[in-house]
């Protein structure tokens, strides 16, 4: 079995507060490695922990390339650097993306690994299981992001509710434990991450559209396709659902797309 390598140099960003990571390959034959690319900024999907690059995500490139009998190298950019970096070669597959007809025109992707949608969290003990409850409740989203745009989208259909919004998740938090907050609308896989050491909150209840995320590849590459083969094997072998547990600390559905085997390619609706 080939041992794995992960190597990431992390430079400090002093003017954007960004944390970029730059990669020296060990071997100079890249046909040897599995070179992929992650925003270590998404837990549970790519992260920094204790100055190591972490996550679920992470893992899922660890077991692909082990069991390509290749070595893992991983690169560490902020979001917009993904997709430039892979049609520059700089790396053969990205991470840290949701698909979309529009990406779709520029990239492939691997079949969905994992399904994202908006989800309320709340505390476990509250009865609040429908959007239609949140009316005249006290609601949390971080400024800026598509859980406001949904709050505010949806004010006059399920409101009045009153929202709050913050900077950091982590006030968002306290705030509900607190009674500050009747809910916390963030997105789902996040929620479970995050929610994994607070037994009092839960996630009562999903909204909006279902998102996949895939890993992104140049146009006609066929990495997609030996990726796609073994992504499956972890699939049916329940190695991939195993991840989604130790990650986000329940199963996945049964139908969720880190289970399911696709047979022909997905596409946006």
């Amino acid at each position: 079995m080939n041992r794995l390598h992960v190597l990431v140099l992390l430079a400090a960003m002093a003017c954007t507060g960004l944390v970029m990571g730059t990669v020296k390959a060990e071997a100079a034959d890249s046909g040897k490695e599995l070179r992929a690319a992650v925003n270590a900024t998404a837990p549970p999907f790519a992260f920094m922990e204790n100055g190591k690059l972490v996550g679920f995500e992470v893992d899922l490139h660890a077991e692909v390339a082990k069991r390509m009998g290749k070595q893992l190298v991983m690169t560490n950019i902020p979001f917009a650097g993904l997709a430039p970096g892979l049609q520059a070669k700089k790396w053969d597959a990205a991470g840290n993306t949701w698909i979309n007809k529009e990406r779709l025109v520029m990239m492939d992707f691997s079949d969905p690994w994992v399904d994202a949608q908006l989800a309320f969290v709340t505390r476990k003990n509250d009865a609040i299981t429908s959007p239609e409850q949140l009316k005249g409740k006290t609601v949390g989203a971080e400024a800026g992001t598509a859980e406001q745009r949904w709050l505010d989208a949806n004010q006059e259909k399920y409101g009045p509710y009153t929202i709050r919004t913050y900077d950091r998740s982590i006030d968002i938090l306290m705030d509900l434990m607190n009674k500050r907050l009747d809910a916390y609308l963030r997105e789902q896989t996040r929620a479970l991450y995050q929610i994994k050491n607070y037994p009092m909150l839960g996630v009562a209840f999903p909204v909006g559209d279902v998102f996949v995320q895939g890993v992104a590849f140049r146009k006609g590459d066929p990495l997609r396709d030996e990726y796609n083969t073994i992504l499956n094997s972890m699939k049916r072998d329940g190695t991939l659902a195993a991840l989604y547990e130790k990650w986000l600390g329940t199963k996945p559905g049964p139908d969720s797309s880190t289970v399911h085997v696709y047979t022909t390619p997905w596409q946006p609706k």
